[in-house]
């Protein structure tokens, strides 16, 4: 069974609050996508070094938190080397996000995979991967926003 990424288990986890909360499934049910201002998006967010793994994959090169993690500096000693694996399985994630009606999605842009070097050439697996998110995203209707960090 796949996991969910983080950001889509919380959004089902504030679902089933819901019911903690006493109200009832009809009442939950009785808000449509018309009661929120049309400028209002539903949507779900990660952080690239959560969410992508494939540390060290297609060019990708060590990060400050590949760095920080792997010195053990976590408590649970993890590290972002697989993570939610969504660097081979974005797409999956994509209809997810689909399927749960979301509008938006918001994600960070690992620079390490991007820029391996920290300057200069650009990594022309690391821009198709995420010019394949964006492709993704477009094509389920979905809005891509991205954040550089």
């Amino acid at each position: 069974m796949r996991l969910l990424p983080y950001a889509l288990f919380l959004l089902l986890l504030s679902k089933l609050a819901i019911a903690d909360l006493g109200f009832s499934q009809q009442t939950a049910t009785k808000y449509r996508r018309d009661d929120f201002p049309s400028e209002f998006f539903f949507g779900a967010g990660t952080s690239a070094y959560q969410y992508e793994g494939a540390a060290a994959e297609d060019g990708r090169s060590p990060s400050i938190w590949d760095t920080f993690t792997h010195a053990g500096k976590m408590p649970d000693k993890s590290t972002g080397d697989v993570a939610s694996d969504g660097y081979h399985k974005y797409k999956e994630d994509v209809k997810l996000m689909s399927d749960l009606g979301l509008e938006a999605y918001r994600f960070s842009i690992s620079w390490s995979r991007l820029l391996p070097n920290g300057r200069g050439t650009v990594n022309p697996k690391g821009l198709k991967y995420y010019n394949d998110v964006i492709n993704e995203l477009t094509e389920h209707g979905n809005s891509p926003w991205r954040i550089l960090n």
